[in-house]
């Protein structure tokens, strides 16, 4: 098997971190190059009414979640490209396992890594996680991982 491309499925959690460490291990031993990858989607009415009858509008709900992915991507990014990974970087405002699955197939990834948090009992039954649903789903091999707390 050639992995010349890793899509590092990221949530900026805990095990998206565990995940990410190991992507680069890979990464270095396959000589691939990394491409993290952070999906989010937020439902928001058309028009919020606030406390003292405000309005809101959608994007002033969602721009600060966007600049906040963005904030955080870059950080991320910068970290990794310091661990001498080739790495690149992207946000983007969709739902999670439709996304992390578009994604692989237009990067033609061959191997997407993320974190799972291990839902378990009638949640997981009823909802699933991200990860399982991209491991049932993906055209290519997913490794999930864990972190040690």
């Amino acid at each position: 098997m050639q992995i010349k491309t890793i899509l590092v499925a990221t949530d900026f959690s805990e095990d998206a971190d565990a995940a990410i460490d190991a992507a680069i291990e890979m990464a270095r031993v396959f000589g691939a190059k990394l491409e993290l990858y952070h999906a989010y989607y937020v439902e928001v009415p058309a028009v919020y009414a606030g406390f003292g009858g405000d309005f809101t509008m959608p994007q002033d709900i969602l721009d600060p979640i966007r600049e906040g992915a963005q904030a955080s991507m870059a950080a991320l990014v910068e970290r990794v490209s310091a661990s001498g990974v080739e790495v690149d970087g992207r946000t983007e405002m969709e739902r999670p396992v439709k996304a992390i699955l578009a994604e692989a197939e237009r990067l033609l990834a061959d191997l997407i890594v993320m974190g799972t948090r291990g839902l378990s009992g009638f949640e997981h039954f009823v909802l699933g996680s991200t990860a399982d649903r991209v491991i049932r789903m993906a055209q290519c091999p997913v490794l999930t991982v864990r972190s040690k707390s």
